[in-house]
């Protein structure tokens, strides 16, 4: 198994941590302290964040992040979407983060790991698999559903203007897997609506066009300014369901520059390259979309 690990501090277990790893034929990516080149920062949030990454990214398949307590790593580590960083102080409770929590990375205190209870902690970790009952999968699986539910409070939020706006917000979530997470309006006695909607991880608001206000939906310019690049792990289902939910395909899906990619417009008159870079998922932070 490939595995990433880091320590802030040559301390502790620190030492004959990657020794133990290699004993047991694992493939190593150090960072932190643990590399010898220095090429990184050492601190615990920046070296826990990279094992983090690793793991997300497909890099390594588990990760190991220590520090002098292992709060700061485990904390660290659990800011990166799709990690589930687990404190273990003993061989019971690294069981059970592997049994009921899925856990990814194993975080280790330097101070008060020995190494008799090091070598218990691995040998539980990696002998133990995650459960199979429905019940445990389920909550594996809303942490991730958690994630998408909160997201960020800054950065650029583009609005659609359309018609039909209550009926625009459903189809979005039909075809778009869009999860609504504020309304105004919207209602039998205010047709009239404006809502946010959580389309993988952005946030968009759609609304009522309104011409006093200089909002004009695409029907009514007669074509649209904007065009909306969708990027997803399955650019061929995510058309298929756009299209079986009413929307209309403009270029099929290709792969070209990079990119295996397609574009549809919706009802509404709002454009949508839909695709992914080719190669590993998933893809570079800001990868350009193709023309």
């Amino acid at each position: 198994m490939r595995i990433s690990l880091s320590a802030d501090e040559l301390t502790g277990v620190a030492p004959v941590l990657a020794g133990e790893l290699e004993r047991r034929g694992h493939q190593l990516l150090l960072h932190g302290a643990l590399d010898a080149a220095r090429r990184e920062r050492e601190d615990w949030a920046w070296a826990s964040e990279t094992v983090a990454r690793d793991v997300a990214d497909g890099r390594a398949q588990q990760g190991i992040v220590c520090c002098w307590t292992g709060t700061g790593a485990s904390i660290a580590a659990n800011k990166v979407t799709g990690i589930r960083a687990a404190l273990c102080a003993d061989a019971a409770t690294a069981a059970g983060a592997r049994r009921w929590n899925d856990a990814n990375v194993l975080a280790l205190s330097l101070r008060s790991t020995s190494h008799a209870e090091l070598a218990e902690i691995l040998d539980a970790w990696f002998a133990t698999a995650p459960s199979d009952d429905a019940q445990d999968a389920a909550n594996v699986a809303h942490l991730a559903a958690i994630a998408r539910t909160q997201p960020a409070r800054t950065g650029a939020q583009p609005q659609l203007s359309v018609t039909r706006g209550r009926e625009a917000v459903e189809f979005y979530k039909r075809a778009l897997d869009a999860v609504e997470v504020y309304r105004v309006g919207g209602s039998d006695e205010h047709d009239a609506v404006v809502s946010q909607l959580l389309v993988g991880e952005t946030l968009v608001w759609v609304a009522d066009e309104s011409p006093e206000h200089h909002n004009f939906s695409p029907q009514s310019l007669g074509g649209s300014t904007t065009r909306f690049a969708l990027v997803v792990a399955d650019p061929d289902a995510a058309v298929a369901k756009a299209l079986s939910a009413g929307a209309t395909l403009v270029r099929a899906l290709a792969d070209e520059h990079g990119w295996r990619i397609g574009r549809v417009v919706d009802p509404y008159g709002h454009h949508w390259e839909i695709g992914r870079p080719l190669g590993p998922w998933p893809p570079p932070a800001h990868a350009p979309a193709a023309g």
